[in-house]
């Protein structure tokens, strides 16, 4: 069995563009409670002249309405209410709060009042600033203000164009980024004869990207597809899922691999190993696929993205221990197989999370949607499929067993919407919480207490 493994990768340097990605989806899920002047400082510091999915009323305006139907009509966001086009904090009287309810439920057409989270000063003025919240998938598409279907554009707000407006009303459903829960399960990779049993585990996060109507009928650009390789290649993953198998060996960057079409992006990454190991299988594999799905004459509307790690180490490190010990007159493989440790299951999850919070990931994203890197949501989803059943894949040692809690082969885990995961500390605890969620649908107790034991598991360059 694999000592606990010390995984060195570059540190993640946060953007002022990925702070503010971060802050708007925080804001947008958090806990009412947890939406304080502090972070309404910090967003509005951030975000300077107003985003595509923030827009400021220094007060009660009759143009709040507008403002709440663009968001709900594009990409969903905020409205401050209480905060200037200058960016200066003023507040607002209490009573503003039934004014701006009563206003959109009169000027919105089908009535609708956005949550509003009414955030008091912290001057004693006895101010608020208003937060009201658009959250994409929570509303009602389109939505009318005297008629017209407002949307936002860049900075903007203008009314929908006719062809933009049909769109609206032909929509099935809410196109928005609002469905990122629905990353579908990986499954075992399939080998010449069947289910390749040599798999220990499979992990997926990915995204669902509303695209712009505009690209609804582009193919997928080969110069984003190689921003996005370039930007997958220097971000944490490949370091992190090379020390798995601790070759020496030089990371190798993403590479289209596969079938790739004018509507489908597969980019592939490789543990290195040396020359010796030819035949054995590859023993860490990471693959993102990123898809707008049906074809010319069928109009897309959101674009796909798959992140998929794949490990084979408990075969691989048999296989290699009996191939590099020839002169030992050994014919089996060793009886004890690798199992991966939870440190470095905890530092693989962190770093594909991290990888679709990147910066350069996002942007590159964002032009193969031909969307705002704004407006993408963070990853909500992480599956892990096992081929055997969990205790025989990590190393639970120090766990125990519930009786008759049966086997699990995997764990479907979901993010709280209220966390910052740019954030290196709050991804960190989120990682964790899958941890323990894992170990508890495997029916093991005691990942709590073990995980309080441990530091952090090094991640610095």
């Amino acid at each position: 069995m694999r000592p606990n493994l010390e995984i060195r990768y570059p540190p993640f340097a946060r953007s002022t563009m990925m702070n503010v990605v971060s802050l708007i989806q925080a804001l947008l899920h958090a806990a009412p409670t947890q939406v304080t002047m502090d972070r309404i400082r910090r967003l509005v510091k951030l975000v300077g002249p107003e985003a595509p999915t923030v827009e400021y009323k220094a007060d009660m305006a009759q143009s709040i309405a507008t403002a709440v139907a663009a968001l709900a009509n594009t990409y969903g966001g905020l409205v401050l209410v209480g905060v200037s086009d200058r960016r200066v904090i003023t507040g607002v009287k209490e009573k503003t709060i039934e004014a701006v309810a009563e206003h959109c439920h009169s000027k919105i057409e089908p009535p609708w009042v956005p949550d509003i989270v009414p955030v008091p000063m912290d001057d004693g003025s006895g101010r608020f600033v208003l937060v009201l919240r658009v959250v994409p998938g929570l509303t009602p598409r389109p939505m009318l203000v005297d008629g017209a279907a407002p949307i936002r554009s860049h900075s903007t707000t203008h009314p929908a164009s006719r062809q933009q407006l049909a769109a609206l009303f032909a929509e099935n459903d809410v196109r928005a980024q609002a469905d990122p829960w629905s990353i579908q399960r990986p499954d075992i990779p399939v080998g010449a004869g069947g289910t390749d049993e040599r798999v220990d585990l499979v992990l997926r996060s990915g995204l669902n990207i509303a695209v712009d109507p505009r690209a609804a009928w582009r193919p997928l650009g080969e110069q984003h597809a190689d921003r996005l390789a370039q930007a997958l290649s220097h971000s944490p993953l490949p370091a992190v899922l090379s020390a798995l198998v601790s070759t020496g060996a030089d990371c190798r960057p993403f590479e289209r691999r596969g079938h790739n079409r004018s509507r489908v992006i597969r980019l592939y990454w490789q543990a290195p190993a040396p020359d010796r190991t030819r035949g054995l299988p590859v023993p860490v594999e990471a693959s993102l696929t990123a898809e707008v799905p049906g074809g010319y004459g069928h109009q897309a509307t959101h674009l796909r993205v798959h992140l998929d790690v794949t490990t084979r180490l408990a075969n691989w490190d048999a296989l290699r221990e009996a191939e590099w010990q020839p002169v030992s007159g050994r014919t089996e493989p060793p009886a004890e197989q690798w199992l991966m440790s939870i440190e470095a299951l905890e530092l693989v999850m962190d770093a594909m999370i991290s990888a679709l919070v990147d910066e350069r990931v996002v942007g590159a994203l964002a032009g193969l949607a031909f969307v705002d890197a704004l407006t993408i949501a963070q990853p909500r989803v992480l599956h892990m499929v096992t081929s055997r059943p969990i205790p025989q894949v990590l190393d639970t040692r120090g766990l125990t067993q519930i009786p008759g809690a049966g086997n699990s082969t995997g764990v479907h885990v979901l993010a709280d919407p209220g966390l910052d995961l740019a954030d290196p500390e709050q991804r960190h605890g989120q990682v964790r919480s899958w941890l323990i969620q894992t170990a508890l649908d495997a029916g093991l107790l005691g990942m709590e207490q073990r995980l309080r034991d441990r530091p952090r598991p090094t991640a610095a360059g």
